[in-house]
Parts: C-alpha cells; structure tokens; sequence
C-alpha cells in the first residue's frame, strides 16, 4: 500500500509537472512583457532563462522596472529644464573665444590649478595656445624652458588640462564651474578648432569671474615682463581681412649693448622718454598738434638700426609691430586697417623702406612724364599714353606713396605710437616723405670706428653673471656673513681684475683695426669665432682684414664683369631692335612705294582715253613720257617770247588747238 501510495503521488507530481509545463508554452505572455520586448528585444527570452535556471520570475518586478524608466526619463528632462533656468537667472557665465589671446591667457591659469591636476580625465598638452589660426604659429616653448634646468629643457614640458565635460573647483571661498565642450558646427575643423569653454558661478553678480580673468592676465604679463612681444601684419586665411599676429617673443635687449655714439643714444632715449610722459601728451592736445613721433635710421647694412629698434622697445616696455612694404597684400586699404588697430603705446617698425618700390621722388614723377608727352609722336585716333606717373594704386592694388603718407599722418591716422623707419639709402626716398613733422629725428649709423670697435670687443668678452659653466647654488653660500663678505670681495677684484685686462686688449684690437671701414656685424662675426680666446681674436685680426679686403675686391670684380656682361647685352638688344625697326622702316616704305606706284599706273589709263576726246592724235603711252619731260622747255621758250603765261602743268587733254 504505501508503495503504491508513493507511486501514485509520484506519478501525480510528473502529471501536474508536465501539466504546468504545456501550461507555461502554451500561455500567452504578458502585456507588460509584450512591451518591454517591443523596446527591448530579447528581453522575454532572458526573463525565461532567468526564471528557468534561477527561478526568479522578473514578470513580478516589471512594474518596478517601468516606473523607474520613467522617473529616468522625466529626471533626465526636468533636469535638464531646471539647470537651464537656474544657469539663466541664478547664475553668471562667462564665454571664451578660441580665436583671442584670452584663451591662452586662462588654458595657462587652469594648468596650474590644483582641480587641474589632480582630475582623473583630463588633456595633456606640449603646447596649451589656442589651433586657431592667429594663434597657432606662436610657439610657447622657449618661455616655458627658461625657467627650468639643464636636463629639464631637452624634454617637453607637459601641462595637464581638464577633459571635455563640467569641472567643479573652488576659488577663494567660491564654488566655480569650469565647462569645456566641442561646438558640432564646422566638422571640416579640428576638434580643438571646435572647442568652446566657459566659467560659470552661482550669483547674478559676476565680480568673482572679472576677478580670476585679472589674475589670469597677471600671471601671463608676468611671463612675458622681461620680454619684447613682437607682432606682424597678415591677412587670415580665406579672406582679405587684414589683422595683427603674434610671431615671438624676444627677451629684451639692454640699451647698453646696441653700439652707437653714446651721445646720439642717450639723445634719442631723452626724446622718447619725454613724448611718452602724460604731460606731452596734454601739450601736443593742447595746442592741436598730432601726438605722433617719428624717427629715421638710415646707414649700411649691420650697423645696428633694427637692434636698436628692438632695444629702444624693450627699454621702454613696448610692443613691435612690423609691417612689410614689399609684401604682395601691402595696399592702402590694408594697411590703413592695421594702423587703426594699434595701440596707442606702440612701436611701429618699417624696415628697409627704400625697397618698397617708394623711392622716386613725385617731381621727377611729374618731370619724366612732361618730357615724355613732349617727346611722343602722336597721330590722329591715337590713345594718350597716361603721365607715368606711379603713384596711384593702379589695378595690382600694390601701395602708393600717397597712399602711404595719408596713413602715416592723415586726418585717419593712429596717434599715440613711436614710429621707425630703417634704410639703407636715405638719398633714394622722397623729400615728402622725411620731413619734418613725419620725421622729427634722424639718426645716421655708419662704420665702426675705433670707439665703437672697443665696445664691440668689451661686449662680446666682458664677463657678466651666467658666463661660468658652474653656477653657485644655494647650498654652496656659506651661512657666515663675514665669509660671505669675503667671497663677495674675492669675486669683485678678479672681475675687477677682468674687466681691466679686457680694456688693454680692446685697446690693442682696436689699434689694428682700420676706422671705417668695417660694419659692427662684421666685426662681432669675427669676434663671435674666438668669444673665450681673446688674444687669438688680437693676433688673427691681420688676417681677417687682408682675407675681408681680397673677398670684397674679388666681389667688386665680379660684379663689374657682371655689369659689363649686363650692358653689352642691353647694347646688343638694342643694336637688334634697332635693326629690327630699321627693316620694319624699309618695309614700310616699299609698301608705300608700291602703294603709290599702283595708284599712278590706276590713272595712266585714265589720262591715254580723254585724248581722243579732243580730237587729238592716239599715241602709245610709252611716247607721252618724253612730252612730259619737255614741259618744262616749252614753258621756258614761251616766257621768253612773251607769249601767254601757262601755270606751268601740262596734261596730256592741255594742248594748243
């Protein structure tokens, strides 16, 4: 019996197992399982593995599941909703722009910022400057390397920025956003061409933010304190809009190095000084005069005009701006663009200006084109040959010297900044153009003579701090003052010592070097040779002078045979073309010849038919030659007897009846 029993238990058990089993393939599913497996396909299937295996059946959790979908989908919305209002009414943002020096300003204040650091997504950078295109060229590496070590500098510095996404950070006692994204307009651009930041903080009043753009501004004029900034005229790319473009930016040049006349320099300093005082200012407003300075350097070539501009611009803390004259976009309207975008304290440097094509002078202009209306043959129906004159802008669009001028002190012009003009030959610009009120200053640069060659000696041998391979540390200082005293003293008198030897043999070089007749850059290459052995720079200088003198007279006769290869080609030119136009001459005049021989042989005919009109005789035409030929006896013969005067013209139809 209980055997029986259990067997039929058991028999009942696998019944109502296998019942439940076509129960469960046969049932239809659910509606909420219909819909999660319409968004999420597949999910039935992995509920019926789930609830096979694990026994778990996910059909009791589906109306948790779908209530938390929508939760998440109506955060995510009213998120997105409420952060938008609080950013626009509660709180204060500020914008970016990847294309201004701003950017760089901040990329170099959030570097070194500890939120900066210590993110664990984040960008890292050999080069923190913006890849827009007007910032792009600057390179930041030799600021960078200065302040670090030998073994430093022969690697890249590495700077670490904040990844795309929202950085919170603190700032002095503020709660700060830091938001870097990608823009999606432009996808021909790079990603970092594309890259939007903004700093954002809870408030309507943004004074924390001006705040953090000051500090910003702070810590990068400090890096550029002890340097001359140097800018330059260009256009941007796929448009003519001219602009100013950060090139360099050189460590400033003492004035004490540039070699000219102590006198003209310090001169030249005490003028510049005094026009940048504010009370000049007041004077030149005062009195309606253009707050403007110019000044010419003219002299040969490696006498020192540019370095003194870069000097003079590093001494009185002022930005260069170049601009080329030569340059293929140099037109009035471009460069009238550039001038009104400087600053009112500025140096303006136009470099070798007599190539700029501005050198013939507007009365030799109006001279040569008089000469030239005078000197051409004109015909009737001929076009004018114009006036020569080049000083317009003609269809090339290049610069006109007017054009020039009106932008240098036109009613339009800049005022406020110090402007230089270099050349190397003062007598080929035109009078209009250095003259006083354009020009308040000329300072000529000429040869080295022997108080220049001694400077240039003393220069480039004088021990100054930094030479030694060994510098001093701080742990070699002793912490003694009286032996710190000592050293001290012991290193004033070996650079006393120094410094005096130094002076004897600047003295004897410069006794071997003839005056005028070397440039200082000829004379500092030469130096540059033997910068730790200035002895052997004295004792070579003889031969330096005779190899210098064979190369120039060499050169001399290279470029005398040169120019007479060039004017005998010019005369041989102009033997051919004057050979040509005496054949074109000669061809010319055949042509007329025959012209005019076919004309007359068109009339003989003419003159041989009207004869027999008249009732005269028929002749050949071969006899009416003579008769012409004896006109002028028959008119003789008829004067002399008084008989009726004749107008001296027989035509073969004019005879006597």
């Amino acid at each position: 019996m209980a055997g029986s029993s259990l067997w039929s238990s058991s028999g009942t058990n696998e019944s109502q197992g296998s019942a439940n089993a076509s129960d469960t393939t046969q049932t239809p599913q659910m509606p909420q399982l219909a819909l999660i497996d319409f968004f999420f396909p597949g999910f039935s299937i992995f509920a019926g593995a789930i609830s096979k295996y694990l026994h778990i059946d996910l059909n009791l959790y589906l109306p948790l599941l779908l209530l938390t979908g929508v939760l998440t989908v109506v955060w995510n919305y009213a998120s997105s909703y409420l952060w938008e209002q609080l950013e626009t009414h509660f709180m204060s943002v500020v914008d970016i722009r990847t294309d201004d020096e701003i950017y760089n300003i901040l990329m170099a204040w959030v570097a070194n910022q500890r939120f900066s650091q210590g993110a664990r997504r984040f960008v890292v950078n050999t080069n923190l400057n913006s890849r827009s295109w007007r910032l792009w060229y600057f390179d930041y590496d030799d600021d960078e390397e200065e302040h670090l070590s030998e073994s430093k500098k022969k690697k890249k510095v590495l700077s670490y920025t904040p990844s795309f996404g929202s950085h919170y950070f603190w700032y002095r006692g503020r709660l700060l956003l830091f938001r870097r994204q990608s823009k999606e307009s432009n996808s021909f651009m790079l990603v970092s061409e594309r890259e939007e930041i903004s700093i954002s903080c809870f408030g309507r009043n943004p004074w924390i933010l001006k705040e953090l753009l000051m500090e910003a501004r702070q810590m990068y004029l400090q890096k550029d304190e002890h340097k001359t900034l140097i800018y330059r005229g260009t256009l941007k790319p796929g448009s003519t809009e001219p602009t100013w473009q950060r090139c360099m930016a050189r460590a400033s040049r003492p004035f004490s190095t540039v070699i000219l006349n102590e006198k003209t320099k310090q001169e030249l300093i005490d003028d510049v000084t005094d026009y940048l005082r504010p009370s000049t200012q007041r004077w030149y407003a005062n009195r309606g005069i253009p707050y403007r300075r110019g000044y010419m350097l003219h002299g040969p070539p490696g006498t020192g005009k540019s370095s003194l501009s870069l000097a003079l611009a590093g001494f009185f803390k002022m930005r260069i701006y170049i601009v080329s004259l030569s340059s293929i976009t140099a037109n009035e309207e471009t460069l009238a663009a550039l001038f009104a975008e400087l600053p009112r304290r500025c140096v303006v440097l136009l470099e070798d200006i007599d190539t700029a094509g501005l050198t013939h002078t507007r009365e030799g202009i109006q001279g040569q084109a008089q000469s030239q209306s005078t000197d051409d043959d004109m015909v009737p129906g001929q076009l004018t040959t114009g006036n020569g004159n080049t000083n317009n802008n003609g269809p090339t669009g290049r610069l006109s010297l007017s054009g020039l001028l009106n932008i240098l002190d036109g009613v339009a012009s800049q005022e406020g900044r110090v402007l230089i003009m270099t050349t190397n030959h003062r007598d080929q610009l035109d009078s209009a153009l250095i003259r006083p009120g354009r020009v308040d200053m000329i300072v000529e640069f000429g040869l080295a003579d022997e108080e220049m060659t001694e400077a240039i000696f003393r220069a480039i041998f004088a021990h100054l701090d930094g030479d030694d391979d060994n510098v001093d540390t701080a742990a070699d200082v002793p912490l003694d003052a009286d032996e710190r005293k000592k050293l001290e003293l012991e290193k004033a008198k070996v650079q006393a010592a120094h410094d005096a030897k130094v002076d004897i043999q600047a003295k004897a070089f410069a006794a071997k070097v003839p005056t005028h007749e070397f440039s200082p850059a000829e004379l500092q290459g030469y130096l540059m040779k033997y910068k730790r052995n200035a002895q052997g720079a004295i004792d070579n200088i003889e031969a330096f002078i005779e190899q210098t003198r064979k190369d120039r007279k060499e050169k001399q006769l290279k470029e005398a045979e040169e120019k007479r290869k060039a004017e005998a080609k010019k005369k041989e030119e102009e033997a051919k073309k004057q050979a040509e136009e005496a054949k074109k001459k000669e061809e010319d005049e055949e042509k007329k010849k025959k012209a005019a021989d076919e004309k007359a042989s068109s009339a003989a005919p003419t003159a041989t038919e009207a004869k027999p009109a008249d009732g005269e005789d028929k002749k050949p035409a071969e006899k009416e030659e003579p008769k012409e030929a004896k006109a002028p006896e028959k008119l003789e013969l008829k004067a002399k007897g008084d008989e009726k005067l004749d107008s001296g013209y027989v035509t073969p139809a004019s005879g006597d009846p």
